[in-house]
């Protein structure tokens, strides 16, 4: 049995039930009163900060209060919420980094793949290589996934591209103004430098940067660029005096555009052009496209007069790159081609006398433009067929839902180096006569179907425009293996315009020979004979345009898969001509 004694060296805090009296520890009951009934509640423990202040009580500096307390202050909580704190910060930038890297790698793909597609010469600095791809890559929306092209920023990139190559204290060192101060052009100043110094693939690269800027300051007539607000937009949404009462911003758009800021988004067209036309350096190919292009956007404008005389310039371009006598090939004056010489013309004569052909066209001068594409028809014909080499590997392959064929792909546009491709030929030779030319002859057929048709004999214009769409399709299924997208995409075309006219001209006809039968059926009523005779043969007449309709629907309706793989179907509309 346990004593007293043993019992009273048990430790205090082993004995559970033992309690201090009530005088030596004043309770604090909790403000609410206990529900429990039986027992009384637990003491509240006694802490100096928690105990009320008594009047009578002095308070106690703050340096002391502060030197009493410290000990309760220091806890893990400060410490806590910053090491979570540091953890949330180090989270944040890993991922901003990897974001950040990851981006980086996409550009740079991208980068490399428009580079592919679209190579810059390699001796320009990587800003200036930038610029140019970019302008490239922007005027092709298809292939970057937009509905239009962002003209505002094809002509930025290229102007930046422009300055920088035009510096002769940074990538333009070597050029020089031509002889006698250069060239003054009227309504675009002196301009023309001299660039025969650079190399062929500088002299390219530059020769796109112009071109890429005189086409993006075509689609940039009548737009402006707000300095300040740093957008481009049509005069008619800008606020100012000369406009009272513009038109609202498209939606999405909160910026307001104000005269007094506003700058002419590109200059003219025609600065470029003339610049192309005036630098020394150029090949004769580059020079004639330009001239051109120059007279095809006169002649968008109405200045069918100042068209002609570039056309003019452009011939003379043309006949100038010629060995020997041009006059034996071609007439300087009106572009038409001879062919009784053995030698065939140059490719750039053909160019030329086609251009011309358009234009006389345009100007309603039919029998001259009908006069000059048969002249080019026959000059094509004249060259002998040079068939291509097939390609075992079908270029309509989508690999776009094979990732392991994606993932190749772009390894494999990082990884190979791209190959600056070969200067084209000058244009001053004959051209070669392939395979996808055929289509080029099927375009000429075309026009003439089309001319015959508006001007002389409707089904022998008809006739010439079955004998094209006949030649078109036959090619287009010739070149379905061919590694040559641009010819398929203009044999495509060329296929989709001679449908398109083929249906305008039997749509007609059959509007014509309805009309046509009605007045022989009241023409019959009133006959004393040969009225059935009359009325008979517009039936059959009827009968055999509306069955060639409808040969010509079934036909569309067969053609259109291929149309629409090439990306050249817009709608099988009438009033769509090649020239117009």
């Amino acid at each position: 049995m346990l004593s007293r004694h043993a019992a009273g060296r048990i430790p205090a805090r082993t004995r559970l039930g033992q309690r201090l009296p009530g005088s030596l520890l004043p309770l604090r009951p909790f403000t609410n009163r206990s529900r429990l009934q039986i027992s009384s509640p637990l003491g509240r423990p006694q802490l100096p900060f928690l105990s009320p202040l008594s009047p009578s009580r002095p308070i106690l500096p703050l340096s002391i209060h502060l030197r009493q307390h410290f000990a309760r202050l220091i806890t893990t909580g400060p410490s806590n919420y910053k090491k979570r704190l540091s953890y949330g910060i180090k989270a944040g930038l890993t991922f901003s980094a990897v974001f950040v890297l990851l981006s980086v790698i996409q550009l740079g793909v991208y980068q490399e793949d428009i580079e592919h597609k679209w190579p810059t010469p390699p001796e320009w600095s990587l800003k200036s290589r930038w610029s140019l791809r970019s302008a490239q890559a922007l005027q092709h929306p298809e292939y970057t996934n937009r509905i239009i092209t962002d003209w505002p920023m094809v002509a930025g990139y290229l102007r930046e591209l422009i300055e920088r190559l035009e510096n002769v204290n940074g990538e333009g060192a070597g050029l020089r103004e031509q002889e006698e101060g250069g060239i003054l052009v009227e309504g675009v100043g002196r301009t023309g430098l001299d660039i025969s110094a650079k190399s062929e693939a500088w002299r390219r690269g530059y020769f796109q940067a112009l071109m890429g800027s005189a086409k993006a300051a075509e689609n940039l007539e009548g737009w402006v660029t707000d300095t300040k607000e740093r957008i481009s937009a049509p005069q008619e949404h800008v606020v100012g005096p000369s406009n009272p009462r513009p038109k609202p911003m498209p939606r999405g758009v909160d910026k307001v555009m104000r005269e007094e800021n506003c700058e002419p988004a590109s200059p003219p067209p025609e600065t470029f052009y003339m610049k192309i036309l005036t630098t020394g350096g150029f090949e004769t190919r580059q020079k004639l496209e330009a001239a051109l292009a120059y007279a095809d956007w006169l002649d968008y404008k109405g200045l069918g007069r100042t068209a002609g005389d570039m056309y003019a310039w452009a011939l003379d371009i043309a006949a100038g790159g010629v060995e020997g006598d041009a006059s034996s090939l071609v007439d300087v004056k009106t572009g038409l081609l001879k062919n009784v010489d053995a030698a065939p013309p140059s490719e750039n004569l053909m160019r030329v006398s086609t251009a011309l052909a358009v234009h006389n066209a345009r100007q309603g001068d039919l029998p001259t433009a009908l006069s000059l594409f048969t002249s080019v028809l026959k000059a094509w014909r004249s060259l002998p067929v040079i068939p291509e080499p097939i390609s075992l590997e079908s270029p309509n392959q989508n690999d776009s839902g094979n990732i392991f064929a994606s993932l190749f792909t772009t390894l494999k546009t990082v990884l190979v180096p791209v190959k600056y491709p070969p200067p084209p030929p000058s244009g001053n030779t004959p051209p070669t006569r392939t395979t996808g030319s055929l289509c080029h002859e099927a375009g000429l057929m075309t026009y003439i179907g089309e001319i015959i048709y508006a001007s002389s004999s409707r089904e022998q214009g008809l006739a010439w425009t079955r004998d094209a769409v006949e030649m078109a399709e036959s090619t287009l299924s010739l070149m379905e293996n061919s590694s040559d997208a641009d010819s398929r995409t203009k044999c495509a075309q060329c296929l989709k315009v001679g449908l398109q006219n083929w249906k305008t001209m039997v749509s007609a006809l059959v509007e014509k020979t309805e009309k046509e039968q009605l007045e022989s059926v009241e023409q019959a009523k009133k006959a004393w004979y040969g009225g059935d005779k009359s009325l008979k043969g517009k039936t059959e007449e009827l009968r055999r345009w509306k069955a060639e309709q409808e040969i010509l629907n079934e036909r569309i309706k067969r053609l259109f898969p291929a149309l629409e793989w090439e990306g050249s179907l817009e709608g099988l509309s009438t009033g769509s001509s090649l020239y117009v």
